[in-house]
């Protein structure tokens, strides 16, 4: 009988190979001797599964070949970073054509060669032009008028705190009236994290984000003054509080975005430094107030770290075993008295809508969505595919439960969950169906046993773009817009970044995925399901375009995103049409090059708004982008210019398609029925 892994031991099998013949094998042929002993051992391995198949029952061969065996899809490396399963990036690999169009290997002369060169040489200069100079003797001082400041505080207690509670808003309050009363601010912290709740209130300001360069240096300056020394006189409650809110703030204003996830994980650290892992009834006698903003912050904390997970490709590395804090209360801020913690009153009725339900449906899940993605950025070999539908069964019942429990306590009468919580709540869960399905879908695109996690993938992207409001959101008519996405949720998704941009992104790659192939001949049905018609995707898509060049007019400076969807409806239409190969890339090439004609005018006009020079960007023919130029550019798709970030991996099997049980709600945490 042979040993449950491999009944070959390929190391040994492998260096027998190599010191055979030892005399004929010279140094130069060393990277021959290399290829064929990676031959050997795949060879090795496939016939190792093989004979595991032949020699067990009948029954043991049908569990063989069912999608539970199957390993999870490799990670890969671009240019030092490590780009996990999860991460949205990974997706765009499948679809070669699009994002091999602009390759510099493809497009190293021409009309869109020259264009990307000079959207690129502006998009710099715009960036370069929103940086301010930073004094260490001069921080928090950068205050706008009062009524800019009543607006942008009001803009994110009605938004963001409502979801990631940070603050007491009592208490935030009274400091704000105090701070604009004194003449000399000496309270430096409060200023500091004024600052950040301006900033992210600033990405809902207008429809341009026209303070992005002073939430930009709002931003800056918060990151040096957690920098400065003596640090540790900055590891208390309200350093974690303005940790909490630099990250919010670095994700959505785009000021570093892509560092936030190791930046989660600093903040988890520290928070575990103050003792907030630790639940307060542990930590001797406290009030309500200070033992229910413990649970509050430390919810906020572990949400963050897992959603910045998501963000970066990687593993939250902490889990349930790590932490005993309770989920906060049901209470409103203005009940959080200075009783004695364990002499309260008994908290609200979950029915009952309070500032903390949203922030309790969150903790609800975090064991599960720990657990997800935990296994989705996983190193092992094992039972992926099992795991995988055991985790989708419960992410399922948890999200449908939640959605329809929020959705009720926002009906009740002055109810302070607002449609915008609703939805972002949403985006946070239904994210996790993306993140969990999508390195199956890259491995196993057309394999049948596989899917479920197809449909799956197609959607849950529905549903992102259904809260993104598309297409309707933005159509050309004003009334019909208007209606179809809560005002404030479209402001940020135009404005902001992370989370508002990358999720529906990803939802973006997988309807790119079902429409090429619906329109290759591949349904996205097996027959018994309903599908989901190409004039739907289509029409969503163009919709996506839309969103796109209004983040442009907005600031965005990567426009990377844009041409590979409009690379992908010229696909379409090339595949609809049935020309030849010649002339399908030659319609790629041509609606590439007009969009991103389109994307370097709308930047000028975002250069001149921004207040840079005349002389900076007219006469930018000059700035043209050369190969080495290219090479050197950051790796990341979310912050700059890198077409080759899927290099080293590689996915074969597409070229060919686009060329011609019961949740117990005890393990959550929370008691979903009584929410």
């Amino acid at each position: 009988d042979l040993p449950p892994r491999t009944s070959i031991d390929s190391t040994s099998a492998s260096s027998k190979l190599v010191s055979s013949n030892p005399g004929s094998l010279s140094s130069s042929s060393s990277p021959n001797v290399d290829w064929l002993v990676a031959r050997v051992q795949q060879l090795e391995e496939k016939l190792a599964k093989a004979l595991r198949i032949n020699d067990a029952p009948d029954g043991q061969k049908r569990l063989q070949s069912t999608p539970e065996t199957a390993e999870p899809a490799e990670g890969f490396v671009s240019k030092s970073r490590y780009f996990g399963h999860s991460h949205w990036l990974y997706g765009v690999n499948i679809l070669s054509v699009e994002r091999d169009l602009v390759g510099p290997e493809k497009v190293k002369q021409g009309e869109l060669w020259t264009t990307l060169g000079r959207c690129k040489a502006l998009g710099r200069k715009i960036k370069k032009n929103r940086l301010k100079p930073l004094s260490s003797t001069n921080l928090g001082a950068q205050i706008p008028e009062r009524e800019l400041a009543d607006v942008l505080v009001e803009n994110y207690l009605r938004t963001f705190e409502g979801v990631f509670r940070v603050v007491h808003i009592p208490t935030f309050r009274a400091e704000y009236e105090r701070f604009w009363e004194r003449s000399h601010r000496s309270n430096e912290s409060f200023a500091i994290l004024l600052q950040l709740v301006m900033a992210l209130g600033a990405a809902l300001y207008d429809d341009v984000f026209s303070l992005r360069p002073m939430a930009t240096q709002w931003i800056f300056e918060a990151q040096m003054w957690l920098m400065m020394p003596p640090e540790k006189k900055r590891m208390n409650f309200e350093g974690i509080q303005i940790q909490c809110l630099l990250l919010l703030a670095k994700s959505t204003c785009n000021v570093g975005g892509d560092m936030v996830w190791m930046m989660a994980g600093n903040l988890v650290r520290n928070a575990m430094f103050v003792g907030l892992h630790r639940d307060p009834q542990y930590l001797g006698d406290l009030t309500v107030y200070r033992a229910e903003m413990r649970r509050r912050l430390w919810a906020t904390v572990l949400e963050l770290n897992l959603q910045f997970s998501f963000e970066g490709g990687g593993s939250p590395l902490l889990s349930a075993a790590h932490y005993d804090t309770l989920p906060p209360a049901n209470l409103n801020d203005d009940e959080l008295t200075d009783e004695m913690d364990g002499a309260r009153s008994t908290a609200k009725s979950p029915k009952v809508p309070t500032q903390t339900s949203i922030l309790r449906a969150l903790v609800a899940t975090i064991p599960l969505r720990m657990n997800l993605i935990t296994h989705v950025n996983s190193t092992k070999p094992g039972d992926h595919y099992e795991e995988t539908l055991r985790l989708n069964s419960d992410l399922t019942k948890s999200c449908r439960s939640i959605s329809e429990a929020l959705l009720s306590l926002q009906a009740v009468p002055n109810s302070p969950i607002t449609p915008f919580h609703v939805l972002v709540t949403e985006i946070l869960l239904y994210r996790c169906f993306h993140a969990l399905h999508q390195p199956v879908i890259v491995k196993h695109l057309d394999d049948a046993r596989f899917y479920f996690s197809r449909q799956m993938c197609l959607d849950s992207a529905m549903k992102i773009t259904h809260i993104w409001g598309l297409p309707e959101a933005w159509s050309g008519d004003k009334e019909t817009a208007s209606k179809a996405m809560d005002a404030d949720l479209k402001r940020l998704v135009t404005n902001g970044t992370g989370i508002f941009r990358n999720v529906a992104t990803q939802a973006m790659i997988i309807l790119q995925i079902e429409l090429l192939n619906a329109k290759a001949g591949q349904a996205t049905s097996l027959g018994y399901l309903p599908t989901v018609g190409s004039a739907n995707l289509h029409a969503r898509l163009d919709a996506t375009r839309t969103w796109s060049l209004e983040r442009v007019r907005a600031g965005e400076t990567n426009i990377k995103g844009i041409i590979l969807m409009t690379a992908c409806l010229a696909h379409v239409r090339a595949l609809e049409q049935g020309v030849d190969a010649k002339q399908k890339t030659r319609m790629m090439f041509e609606a590439a090059s007009e969009i991103s004609q389109r994307c370097l005018e709308i930047l000028k006009e975002v250069a001149e708004r921004e207040g840079l020079p005349r002389s900076e960007w007219e006469d930018d023919g000059a700035a043209i982008l050369d190969d080495a130029s290219v090479s050197s550019m950051a790796m990341d798709w979310m912050q700059d210019w890198n077409w080759d970030d899927g290099q080293g991996i590689s996915f074969p099997q597409w070229e060919a398609d686009f060329e011609g049980d019961e949740v117990v709600v005890d393990d959550l945490g929370f008691d979903v029925g009584e929410f």
